[in-house]
C-alpha cells in the first residue's frame, strides 16, 4: 500500500500497514467515511473505495439543502453519490431525515403567513450587533427565521411525513439505513428528563414527532436500519447522569411507543481527554435495551476542545508531535472497545476523508493528513483490529 510511506514513519515496514481499514475490520463491523463527493480528487475517490465499506453523505441529504422549499427537492448530489457507490461497491447510509438544524423555515411557516402584529418579517428585521447585548438563544434564532405565524401541528406533521416518504422512498434499496432523528436532546440537562430541545419540531409538534418519524421512515423503506443519532450522549454513562441518562429515557419511550428503531448512533466527536469509560458503558447500556450501536461521526482532535457542538475551541494551529502520538493511543483504545463489543456494533464511520476534508480542519482529527498520508493513528487503528 503506497500510503504506508509517510512523514510520520518513512521506514515503517509493519505488515499491518498492508491492510486497509475495511480489510482489518472485515467480519466485525463496517468502516465508513463521510463526504458529498463533490470537488474531490481522484486520489480521494480511490481512498474512499479502498479504505471504506460505506459512505454517509455529509450535508446534501440534510433537510435544508435537499428540500429548500415546499415542492422543490435537490436530488442531484445525493443521486450522484448513490450511483458512484453502486459502481464502486460502497454502501450508503442516509443522513438525516429530522433535525432542528439545517431545516428550512418553510416547514414551520403558515401557508399564507400573516405578519404578526408588531413583529417584522425575519428578512427585514434589524439584527442587534451590540457586542454587549446578550446573544440570542437557539429558540429565538429559530423563531426569528420564521416569517409570520407558525403553522398548525397538523400542517407541520403533513409536511414532515411528505418529506420522509419522498426521500426515504426514493432511496429504498439504495441506502442500507437512516439517521432518522438527529440531535433531539439539548445540552446541559441533569438527566432526570429527556431534555428535548424547546424549539423546532419539539415546539410545534411535541415529543411524539420522534415516534412518528420512525414509523414513516419504516413505511417508506421497510428494510432500512433506522437509528437515533446524537453527540455527547455517552457523557455521564458510568454514573447514569447528564445527557446519557436523558438518552436512555428517550430511547425507552420510543421502544414503548412502538417506534421501529434499530439502533442508536453515538456520533463520537472526541478529543485527547475523552472519558473512554463512558464510551464503553454507553455501548453496554444501549445494547441492554436491545438496540444496535454505531459510531457515526468519529473524529478525535489532536488539539483544542471538542464536543460535537458549534463554537468549539479550535486549539493551536501548531500541533506538537506528541499530540499525534496521544491521538494514536486514544484511537487504539477506542477501537479496542469497539472490538470488545463488535457483537452489537454495526458500523464505525469517520466524519471526513482527511484532516483537510473535515469539519474540524485545523484540529487534525482524522487518520489521514491533507495529502492522504496515514498518521500514527492509522497504524494504531489497524493494530487494534487484531487485539
Amino acid at each position: 500500500m503506497s500510503l504506508a510511506a509517510t512523514v510520520y514513519g518513512q521506514h515503517n515496514t509493519n505488515s499491518a500497514f498492508q491492510k486497509t481499514l475495511k480489510e482489518a475490520y472485515a467480519g466485525k463491523f463496517l468502516i465508513g467515511t463521510a463526504s458529498d463527493l463533490r470537488g474531490i480528487s481522484e486520489d480521494e475517490l480511490t481512498s474512499v473505495k479502498t479504505q471504506y465499506d460505506i459512505i454517509t453523505p455529509e450535508n446534501c441529504m440534510k433537510p435544508q439543502p435537499l428540500h429548500p422549499s415546499e415542492g422543490k427537492y435537490n436530488f442531484k448530489t445525493p443521486d450522484a453519490i448513490v450511483e458512484w457507490s453502486k459502481q464502486n461497491g460502497v454502501k450508503v447510509w442516509g443522513h438525516t431525515l429530522v433535525w432542528h438544524s439545517q431545516t428550512s423555515p418553510w416547514f414551520f411557516q403558515a401557508e399564507n403567513p400573516e405578519i404578526e402584529e408588531g413583529v417584522e418579517p425575519a428578512r427585514h428585521r434589524v439584527v442587534n450587533r451590540n457586542p454587549i447585548a446578550p446573544r440570542s438563544t437557539a429558540t429565538e434564532i429559530w423563531r426569528n427565521s420564521i416569517q409570520g405565524k407558525i403553522a398548525s401541528r397538523q400542517v407541520v406533521l403533513q409536511r414532515l411525513k411528505d418529506h420522509i416518504m419522498t426521500v426515504a422512498g426514493r432511496y429504498k434499496g439504495s441506502v442500507i439505513g437512516w439517521d432518522v432523528v438527529n440531535e433531539s436532546i439539548a445540552d446541559g440537562g441533569d438527566g432526570t428528563t429527556e431534555n428535548l430541545r424547546d424549539f423546532s419540531w419539539y415546539k410545534v409538534v411535541g415529543p411524539d414527532v420522534l415516534t412518528l418519524a420512525f414509523k414513516w421512515a419504516h413505511e417508506a423503506n421497510p428494510d432500512a436500519q433506522l437509528y437515533y443519532n446524537d453527540y455527547n450522549i455517552e457523557q455521564g454513562a458510568v454514573e447514569n447522569k447528564g445527557k446519557h441518562a436523558s438518552s436512555m429515557l428517550l430511547l425507552k419511550r420510543l421502544i414503548k411507543e412502538g417506534a421501529p428503531i434499530t439502533g442508536v448512533g453515538i456520533q463520537g466527536h472526541w478529543h485527547l481527554d475523552t472519558n473512554l469509560a463512558d464510551v464503553e458503558k454507553a455501548i453496554e447500556n444501549y445494547a441492554s435495551l436491545g438496540l444496535r450501536v454505531s459510531i457515526t461521526e468519529l473524529d478525535v482532535t489532536a488539539t483544542g476542545h471538542n464536543s460535537g457542538a458549534f463554537g468549539v475551541n479550535q486549539g493551536e494551529r501548531t500541533i506538537p508531535v506528541e499530540n499525534y502520538q496521544k491521538q494514536a493511543e486514544v484511537y487504539k483504545e477506542l477501537f479496542e472497545i469497539f472490538m470488545r463489543h463488535s457483537d452489537v456494533i454495526d458500523r464505525v464511520t469517520f466524519w471526513g476523508i482527511s484532516d483537510t476534508r473535515s469539519w474540524r480542519r485545523g484540529q487534525a482529527a482524522l487518520l489521514f493528513d491533507g495529502q492522504l498520508r496515514p498518521k500514527p493513528a492509522f497504524k494504531s487503528v489497524i493494530d487494534a483490529s487484531s487485539n
